[in-house]
């Protein structure tokens, strides 16, 4: 009896305590960061979202978006191809619609739109592009600028500062400002398409006609024309072969590297995008380790129709702190989303899709609050929850804003 007493004086006791107040009963439910189909919430280049292309060049018209890149400090830089110019904006994450641009580079001002402005436009320039694509920034706030018609990248240290018509402080791909070649060697690029830069400054340029990736270590320290340290998607730097495998590339025209050194490589002429885990420590031709866009390695046909799985022009990356990736898809008008993108498998559907309603939306180019046509370029900031997104077909950059942190 005396057992008896004390086994339920045990249970009402421990039936009468209570839960630490400070500690949550169950698991609070994570808000995904984005929504597929959301709205943007401000548009650079036009005064509004209903605004369609203009061929107009000034100081708040983008006449032909095309790459993007955020710095450290929250400046964007605006790739504008037919302006031959590159846009920079102070603090772009507070900035309102149709704000004016805060520097130009490429030009001497924000109405000028000559090729290699100094030079008369027959011969390249330290001061002036021809139809420049790509743009990344590295941690110490140089500037990398894709110059594709002069087959070269342009570095402009601490960009961020630098006035209208700024001098290049460094070149890539050439021996020097002046000189334009074609080539397909260690040190030279031919049709070059796109730039990104890693956490230790390493420069990665998808050289498009000679189908392969170059890797240049401490960019910013490299002297003018200096040969490539790596490269992928070829067994050496002297063939230009395409291919459709897993250490074969066919005309690259995007890039982006997160804070792990994992290398997201897309592809046009194989409509994918390929992943290299932890790539600066990867030997000439390695073979990449994960393929989105795809079913597997060897499929490199062109997407039949709009779908979660497909991928069709990949003309730009971008990657967040917590390594989500973001594909400018140009072919199908949308950017897509696939969270933690290191830990898909290959051929695995996307997460989200912005720039339409659905993953089967594809065509329409009109311009919206919602809606992205021709999108070329993309930046993402993840301090600030800031997504960037050039859209081509409307003379416009818009932003949207993250429902939830995308890391640091």
């Amino acid at each position: 009896m005396k057992n008896s007493l004390t086994i339920l004086t045990v249970i009402i006791i421990l039936a009468g305590c209570t839960q630490d107040e400070n500690v949550p009963t169950q698991q609070q439910p994570v808000v995904p960061p984005w929504t597929s189909g959301q709205s943007a919430e401000a548009v650079f280049g036009q005064t509004t979202f209903t605004a369609g292309s203009t061929d107009s060049v000034g100081q708040n018209t983008i006449p032909g978006p095309w790459g993007l890149a955020v710095s450290g400090s929250g400046a964007l830089f605006v790739v504008d191809q037919r302006g031959h110019r590159v846009l920079r904006y102070n603090n772009a994450a507070t900035k309102a619609s149709g704000a004016n641009a805060d520097a130009v580079f490429g030009q001497q001002d924000f109405a000028g739109r000559v090729w290699n402005y100094g030079a008369g436009g027959s011969t390249p320039s330290a001061n002036g592009f021809e139809t420049p694509t790509s743009v990344a920034v590295d941690p110490s706030g140089n500037l990398f600028v894709l110059d594709q018609a002069n087959q070269r990248v342009l570095r402009f240290n601490n960009a961020a500062s630098k006035t209208n018509g700024a001098v290049a402080d460094g070149v890539l791909g050439q021996p020097d400002f002046v000189t334009k070649k074609f080539n397909t060697t260690q040190s030279g690029f031919f049709s070059p398409q796109g730039v990104a830069i890693d956490a230790s400054g390493n420069l990665y340029v998808a050289d498009g006609s000679n189908h392969r990736v170059l890797r240049f270590n401490n960019a910013a320290s490299k002297a003018n024309g200096a040969p490539a340290d790596a490269v992928f998607g070829q067994p050496d730097f002297t063939t230009s072969s395409n291919g459709t495998s897993a250490n074969k590339i066919s005309n690259p025209t995007s890039l982006a590297v997160d804070d792990a050194g994992n290398l997201y490589v897309g592809e046009r002429g194989n409509s994918r995008i390929l992943v290299f885990f932890n790539v600066a420590t990867k030997i000439n031709g390695a073979a990449a380790d994960i393929v989105l866009g795809k079913s597997d390695f060897g499929s490199g046909a062109t997407p039949g129709a709009a779908t979660a799985a497909n991928v069709y022009f990949p003309y730009g990356l971008a990657v967040d702190g917590k390594k989500n990736l973001y594909v400018a898809d140009g072919g199908f008008n949308r950017v897509l989303i696939f969270y933690n993108a290191p830990s898909k498998k290959n051929g695995d559907s996307a997460d989200v899709v912005i720039g339409k309603k659905d993953f089967a939306s594809s065509s329409v180019t009109g311009a919206s609050v919602e809606n992205i046509g021709q999108p070329y370029g993309i930046a993402v900031q993840s301090s600030t929850g800031k997504l960037y997104v050039s859209c081509y077909s409307n003379s416009r950059v818009l932003r949207f804003q993250a429902k939830s942190p995308l890391g640091q």
